[in-house]
This record gives structure tokens, C-alpha cells and sequence, in this order.
């Protein structure tokens, strides 16, 4: 095909040159996404994940375990559809990718859900956790209680990510002496498990790792699925040091949590948990105990002067009967005196 002619090129192309504000340069992509008719009325399969829905619509990701595509229905329209969707429904949408223009977002807004089951990754997961569960991997009995105030605490996590910083800040805050380590893994995608594994693998050989932290900052659940196979599930029960787990802000969902021997809901709160402050267990263990010591030497010493008051009652008690010494003292010293004055008449003396 011959070129086109350098004016008509100038009509169809954009001036390299044009400086758009954010606004403009996402009203021009809402633009070409709604004119494009390949982008209209198609039709998806995937598995829903990280589903969560208010009074306005229904937000999830639909995903087929190596891409993710974010979804919204709106609530009105939601209620009309005969379909119920959860995490790890497998579905069928048709509708249309939308552009939000304010937010710089493409989205697919189906009109229509068709239900296909249960998903792959769901019922994987779902297998997994009972099996490991029939195993007793999730058993109380298992869990290891982490020391009180660790020297050294092993970190698992990205080196690039929030989740590390939020870590060390938190157990420095707590307390400066600990000595931290941190141990890079690559925390999402197909190497994720076999990185995640091997850096608790590393970090547990060292002895004088007193506790590990296993963690990544928030995600998607295709992006946390690395915390739900069996890989990492079997480093975490067969390390021989206690492990804490802090993943993508979750609350003890995901496989990892339930082996490991505590999980934390955010880095930060693992933590504070690992690495208590020494003043706060002062004031909370160490001080009613010293008030518990004084209260009980307080009664000792009640009771030894009951003790004594009572012996010298015991003792006024069982004194022969009769007069008091002191008075046959002074008896005795009138007699004499008066011996002595007879002795004096007697003898002339006076």
C-alpha cells in the first residue's frame, strides 16, 4: 500500500508535539476504547477473586490464573441477574471495557452473568486446605510461641516493597536492639512459591535467628496465591523457628496463616508482636508484681507484730499469782531503813 500523502498523515495523527493535561490525554483513550467495536459486546470466561460489593455496585477481578481483568456491575443491575457470585465462581460475562477516564482505569461492565461452577483455583486451593488440615498442620499443638524479646529476627520479603520497611519500623519502635534480617524473595507470580520457600529455608538454618516474619504488602488474590500452596505451607511447618506471617493485609484466609505458628493482619502489626517494647512489659508485668511483693511484705509484717503482741500476752498470762516483784522490792528497802534507825537508838547514835 502506497503511503498517504504527508497532509492526510497530519490529520490522522497526533501532534508528537501536543503537550495534554491527564484529562485530555483520558478523555482521548475513553474515546478510541468506546469506538473500538472489538471492545464492545464481548464475552470473557474467568473465575472471580477479590469480590466486594456496597449500595452503589458490585466490584471484583476476573482472572484466569495468569492475567486479571477488574470488573464492575452496577448494584441495580446486579440485583436483576440471576446469578450469586463469591470468590472462585467461574463465570461467563458478556459486556462491554470501559475507560474511567478520572481514575485512568479500564474495566469490563457485563449485562450478562452465566455461572459455570466452581473455579480451578478455588477448588485447588479449597483441596489443599483439607488436606492439610487432615494432616494437622493447622493444630494448636503444632504452633511455636515466638520469645518475648528475640536479638536477631529474620525477615522474608520483597527488598523492593513497603512490607519491609513497615516491618523494621515496627519492631525498632518497639525495640532498637534488634538486630534484623532480611532475606529478598520474589512474593507474587510462578517463582514466588519456590523463592518465598527457600528464603524461610535460609533464614531457619541460621541459629541465631531468634524469629521469622513472612510477609508482602496487599494484592490481589491472584497475587497472594504464592501463600496458598503447599511449598510454602511445608517450609512454614517444618521450620524449626517461629514464624509470623503478614500477607497483603489479610485476616488468617489464605493456607500460610493457618500453618503458620501466628499471623498478623498487617507487616506492622507482626511487628509489634514479635518484638515487645521493654517499657510496656515493665509496666504491665514487671510493676504489678513489685506492687503484689510490697502488699505481700506489708502483711508479713502485720502479722509478725500480731504474732509478738500475742506472745507477750501468753506471757503476762502464765506469771505466778500475787504481788509484783516491785512491790517486795520496796518492802524489803522500808525494813532496812527501819533496822537501821532501831540500830542507831539502840546504840545511842541518835
Amino acid at each position: 500500500m502506497a503511503d498517504a500523502p504527508d497532509t492526510e498523515r497530519q490529520a490522522v495523527e497526533p501532534d508528537a508535539r501536543e503537550v495534554l493535561s491527564v484529562s485530555q490525554l483520558n478523555d482521548r483513550i475513553a474515546s478510541v476504547v468506546q469506538d473500538t467495536p472489538a471492545l464492545n459486546g464481548v464475552r470473557c470466561i474467568g473465575e472471580v477473586t477479590d469480590l466486594h460489593k456496597n449500595s452503589t455496585a458490585l466490584y471484583f477481578t476476573l482472572t484466569d490464573g495468569d492475567a486479571e481483568l477488574p470488573c464492575m456491575i452496577w448494584a441495580n443491575r446486579y440485583r436483576k441477574m440471576d446469578a450469586d457470585l463469591e470468590d472462585g465462581t467461574e463465570v461467563i460475562l458478556e459486556g462491554d471495557i470501559d475507560y474511567w477516564t478520572e481514575g485512568g482505569k479500564i474495566d469490563l461492565k457485563p449485562w450478562e452473568v452465566i455461572v459455570v461452577g466452581d473455579g480451578d483455583q478455588a477448588a485447588a486451593v479449597e483441596r489443599l486446605r483439607s488436606e492439610l488440615e487432615e494432616r494437622g498442620w493447622f493444630d494448636d499443638e503444632q504452633k511455636q510461641q515466638p520469645p518475648a524479646f528475640p536479638e536477631r529476627v529474620g525477615v522474608v520479603t520483597s527488598l523492593r516493597g513497603d512490607a519491609r520497611y513497615d516491618i523494621q519500623s515496627a519492631i525498632h519502635e518497639q525495640d532498637p536492639t534488634v538486630d534484623i534480617l532480611v532475606k529478598d524473595a520474589t512474593v507474587q507470580g510462578s517463582e514466588a512459591p519456590t523463592s518465598i520457600a527457600n528464603g524461610i529455608h535460609h533464614l531457619d538454618r541460621s541459629e541465631d535467628v531468634d524469629s521469622i516474619i513472612v510477609g508482602r504488602g496487599g494484592g490481589s488474590d491472584s497475587n497472594l496465591q504464592a501463600f496458598n500452596t503447599e511449598r510454602v505451607a511445608e517450609a512454614i511447618f517444618t521450620a524449626n523457628t517461629p514464624i509470623v506471617t503478614a500477607i497483603g493485609h489479610t485476616d488468617d484466609r489464605l493456607i500460610a496463616d493457618r500453618v503458620a505458628d501466628m499471623a498478623a493482619i498487617t507487616p506492622t502489626a507482626a511487628g509489634e508482636y514479635i518484638a515487645k517494647s521493654r517499657n510496656d512489659f515493665l509496666a504491665s508485668d514487671i510493676d504489678p508484681l513489685e506492687q503484689q511483693l510490697e502488699g505481700a511484705y506489708e502483711t508479713f509484717e502485720q502479722e509478725h507484730e500480731h504474732e509478738q503482741k500475742l506472745a507477750e500476752v501468753v506471757e503476762e498470762a502464765t506469771a505466778p499469782e500475787g504481788l509484783s516483784p516491785v512491790y517486795y522490792k520496796v518492802a524489803i528497802a522500808v525494813l532496812l531503813v527501819l533496822l537501821l534507825l532501831i540500830t542507831a537508838l539502840w546504840l545511842g547514835v541518835i
